[in-house]
């Protein structure tokens, strides 16, 4: 049997229903943690909700919320409080990928990751930022990804809002530290395995690591703040491009 290392602790996942977001709710409430979980689509969120308690025999709590509207975000943060007890730790993992080329996807398109992969990050970050800081605790963890760095004309808009998460958890590690706030980027490789992400994700949570944490395929490391240039060649040659 697992240890419950985060008996207590209780968390908030967007993009809860597919992915990493799936992954991570498994692996946090594996290691004894409370869990929320958020989506845009109701019956998803039933669905996922009840295979989750049935896995775990958890009260698992699944909640509807489009993170692209900020009311919504704050009423999913809210019900989560009152329904948990309180709030230790927001993982900002919904995601949007690219449709098509940079070339050939329309501006709807863009629009949604930009609103998805980035604006509702921006959104969760503050959100969980301003009640952390007031309780003089918490863990914020965005998953941003290799792409970012390494960039990509084929997912061009989707590497910059994944880029910009980058440089938002760099920025917020920085400056929260001071308040007790921890910050974590979690930047999968390519064709990243949602399971070893969701690991890095608990481990983060387990242990208290800030800053950068790079998911590349054969398994996951924790860098520094980086140096930009230091960190492409660094994602570069793990994930095998030089």
């Amino acid at each position: 049997m697992p240890k419950k290392t985060l008996a207590g602790t209780r968390v908030a996942i967007t993009g809860g229903t597919y992915g990493i977001g799936k992954e991570a709710a498994l692996a946090f409430l594996a290691a004894g943690a409370e869990v929320s979980i958020g989506d845009a689509d109701p019956g998803k969120v039933r669905a996922i909700t009840s295979q989750l308690n049935r896995i775990h025999g958890a009260d698992v709590v699944g909640l509807q919320v489009d993170v692209t509207d900020g009311g919504r975000f704050a009423e999913f943060l809210e019900h989560t409080e009152r329904r948990l007890g309180g709030l230790d730790v927001v993982v900002n993992a919904a995601d949007v990928g690219p449709s098509g080329t940079f070339l050939t996807e329309s501006q709807a398109e863009s629009d949604r990751q930009i609103d998805c992969n980035l604006r509702a990050v921006i959104t969760g970050s503050r959100l969980a930022g301003i009640r952390f800081v007031e309780q003089g605790h918490g863990h914020i963890v965005n998953v941003g990804s290799a792409i970012g760095v390494t960039a990509s004309l084929g997912a061009a808009v989707y590497s910059a809002t994944k880029h910009a998460v980058i440089g938002l958890g760099t920025a917020l590690h920085r400056g929260l530290a001071e308040e007790g706030v921890i910050v974590s980027t979690i930047a999968p490789g390519y064709a990243p395995d949602p399971e070893a992400v969701a690991d890095a994700i608990v481990d983060c949570v387990e242990h208290q690591r800030a800053g950068l944490v790079v998911v590349p395929p054969n398994g996951w490391f924790r860098t520094a703040v980086p140096d930009p240039v230091q960190l492409r060649h660094t994602m570069r040659r793990m994930l095998g491009m030089v």
